[in-house]
């Protein structure tokens, strides 16, 4: 039947109205070439997505470099601002090199004394005080040479190191030197005219230790100060301090700086130990620190014994066991010195010109006695004594070449050695010396010696017109004045000088009392007393004779 389908047959699709049919079915060939193209899209795809990425990136790392830059500006910035704002707070890299190290620009810098600018002027400007104040005068260069000393051990290493110890040496030894011929240079003097060799070399190897720290022998000792002796014009500013403030004010640290560009011109040595980093940062070589540490350990060294910490005092002793003189030992000396060389000399006095035997003997006992009581006053102790006493007694036995000389000079210093009491022992002594005097001029033998002859003194070679008698008094009142600047040249009251006269058993002792025991005849000359006692001598003889008569 036509209206009825047959069972299992397929329908047949009906077009609508507005479908179009379906393409034909699409060949191998084609489908090939439409997969390709869809590989090669997906591929232009992914490689702009790569290369948006690296854009990304590239601009994130150049913002990053860019912020950085910009920090490390502002850094530098800050601190050059702070370096010329707060300069007393410099850092002594920025004081000594320039702001960010700029002359470590060429090469390496090596460090100089200029460089600790203040310390080194004040080195240099030292003078020697001349008011004898040695202890004093040794504590203010010790300072300086130790803080100088301190900051080449500090910023130096090796040759360099050397280098620069030996030129703060060689001014030490000229102020030293310097020193010794103004404050210290009676003693100086009197221990080279005395033949005290010894003597002068310890207390150049003393003054040394005062002021360094360390003991140094008699040879170095004068190694070190050759150093000192000027060559020439170019070492006279060691010696004198600048006479031109103008000139002075012009030196400031610019001067510095240019001494040590002219050290750096020479190239990165052994000693350069700071260098210019990356970063124009000043930076410390590292092997520097075993250098620095050996030079923090010599200071503290110095400084203990300079101080008297640490087992010992800076005046123990130097090179050699010999104990060390201090500033007031030397002080003390040199005043003494002064005394001996000058007036104190008694045995070269202008105003004792007699070269009798027994004035001769009566003066070296004087002057022994003098370094007796100069060791007496300061204590047996002192390391001073033993030289002094020993050039005193040098300069005295040039004399004691005569048996009358040594006779009157050995009953003098015994008196001395057993009472203890130098107005016993210079009365009792001249005394004996006038004696023994009177005795020779009497003798017909000695008469034939100019010292002896009528018109010789007993203090005076020739008496011109004045009588022994004033000779006599005369020379005692220049003993007794000459007495108390002794006392005085050892810092002893000059109220405890000494008043000579005659003892009243002897024949001229009323004649002849100094001093206060003198007043009741000023004004009444030794003639008129002569004659007084003459006449009152002749009374009692007649007195006498007619009390034997009529008795």
């Amino acid at each position: 039947m036509a209206g009825v389908k047959e069972i299992g047959a397929a329908p047949t699709p009906t077009p609508t109205k507005n479908q179009t049919p379906s393409a034909p079915p699409m060949s191998a060939s084609d489908a090939a070439a439409a997969g390709r193209a869809a590989r090669k899209s997906a591929e232009l795809e992914a490689g702009q997505v790569m290369v948006a990425q690296a854009a990304r990136q590239a601009a994130e790392a150049k913002e990053n470099l860019e912020k950085e830059r910009a920090e490390q500006e502002n850094d530098y910035e800050r601190e050059d601002q702070t370096e010329k704002r707060d300069t007393s707070e410099l850092s002594k890299q920025s004081k000594w090199f320039g702001i960010d190290g700029k002359l470590l620009e060429n090469g390496d810098i090596r460090w100089v004394l200029e460089m600790e600018q203040e310390l080194f002027e004040a080195l240099l400007k030292w003078m020697p005080s001349g008011n004898g104040d040695i202890a004093k005068q040794l504590d203010e260069l010790s300072r300086l040479y130790l803080a100088l000393l301190e900051a080449i051990l500090t910023h130096t290493m090796g040759d360099e190191q050397a280098a620069q110890i030996a030129r703060l040496d060689e001014i030490l030894a000229q102020k030293l030197t310097l020193l010794m011929e103004t404050d210290l240079k009676e003693l100086m003097d009197f221990l080279k005219q005395t033949g005290q060799t010894d003597t002068l070399q310890n207390v150049k190897s003393s003054i040394y230790k005062q002021t360094t720290g360390t003991s140094i022998s008699a040879r170095a000792a004068d190694r070190f100060y050759a150093k000192g002796k000027p060559a020439g014009s170019s070492n006279l500013r060691f010696f004198m301090p600048e006479s031109n403030e103008s000139a002075q004010t012009g030196r400031d640290s610019s001067r510095a700086r240019s001494t040590a560009a002219a050290y750096s011109s020479h190239g990165a040595e052994e000693g350069s130990i700071y260098k210019l980093t990356e970063g124009r940062n000043v930076r410390m070589n590292q092997a520097f620190d075993v250098s620095r540490k050996s030079g923090e350990m010599q200071m503290s060294q110095r400084n203990q014994a300079l101080s008297g910490k640490g087992g010992g005092s800076a005046n123990a002793s130097i090179s050699g066991g010999r104990t060390a003189f201090t500033g007031n030992d030397l002080a003390r000396a040199n005043r003494f010195a002064a005394h001996i060389n000058g007036s104190g000399n008694l045995l070269n006095h202008s105003g004792i010109s007699a070269r009798n035997e027994e004035v001769v003997g009566y003066l070296a006992a004087v002057t022994s006695i003098k370094g007796e009581m100069y060791a007496a006053s300061y204590g047996r102790q002192n390391a001073m004594n033993v030289p002094i006493k020993s050039a005193v007694n040098q300069m005295v036995d040039y004399y004691l070449n005569r048996k009358g000389i040594y006779k009157v000079y050995d009953y003098t210093t015994n008196v001395y050695e057993k009472t203890g009491s130098s107005q016993r022992a210079m009365e009792e002594g001249l005394e004996y010396a006038y004696r023994l005097f009177q005795e020779k001029k009497e003798n017909t033998e000695a008469q034939k010696q100019a010292a002896y002859l009528e018109q010789a003194g007993f203090f005076q070679n020739l008496l011109k017109n004045q009588s022994i008698q004033s000779d006599l008094l005369r020379g005692m009142r220049l003993l007794e004045e000459n007495w108390r600047d002794f006392l005085k040249s050892i810092g002893e009251n000059e109220k405890k000088g000494i008043s000579l006269k005659m003892q009243k058993h002897s024949p001229w002792g009323i004649l002849l009392e100094p001093g206060e025991h003198r007043s009741i005849f000023r004004g009444r000359s030794p003639k008129l007393l002569l004659s007084e006692a003459i006449a009152v001598a002749v009374l009692i003889v007649v007195y006498l004779c007619y009390r034997l008569m009529v008795g």
